[in-house]
């Protein structure tokens, strides 16, 4: 009975901790996941074999083994008042982000922002499409010359 209890605190912790360490990007894609027009994947865990598959047909293929957690949010189809509050809430987001630069992509150009955790390390990876208001997180553990290799 110790056990079993031990156990489930144990997961609950577990999921307590995944939910406090969602990034400033993530917690942005969440609040809109369920807004009227807007469409979103979220892949986590198991979810990630697929999302891994999908990343390897676009540019950030050289990287896609390294991806732990996807988040993709497109808000194209929102009202125009709730894209100006997400656009909003994500400018305010990637405050804390460095801004990478402009990209060229199947869907026009994009900008990139990167988050370097506490080794130095690029821990998320965000591709934002202005045009088309999609935003997607990638968190994991990239290095600089992954990232150069990727403008190639």
């Amino acid at each position: 009975m110790l056990k079993r209890i031990v156990v489930i605190l144990a997961v609950m912790l577990g999921a307590a901790a995944g939910l406090s360490a969602q990034t400033a990007v993530e917690k942005v894609i969440i609040k809109y996941e369920d807004t009227s027009g807007s469409r979103y994947f979220i892949a986590q865990g198991a979810r990630m074999v697929l999302a891994r598959r999908l990343l390897m047909s676009t540019q950030v293929a050289p990287i896609a083994k390294d991806v732990d957690e996807l988040y993709i949010l497109k808000m194209q189809d929102a009202s125009q008042s709730v894209r100006t509050m997400f656009e909003n809430d994500l400018k305010a987001a990637l405050r804390s982000y460095e801004y990478y630069g402009k990209q060229p992509s199947r869907n026009g150009e994009v900008d990139v922002y990167i988050h370097r955790g506490p080794t130095g390390t690029v821990d998320e990876l965000v591709i934002f499409n202005p045009a088309i208001d999609s935003l997607n997180s990638l968190s994991g553990s990239f290095t600089d010359s992954e990232l150069l290799a990727l403008k190639k």
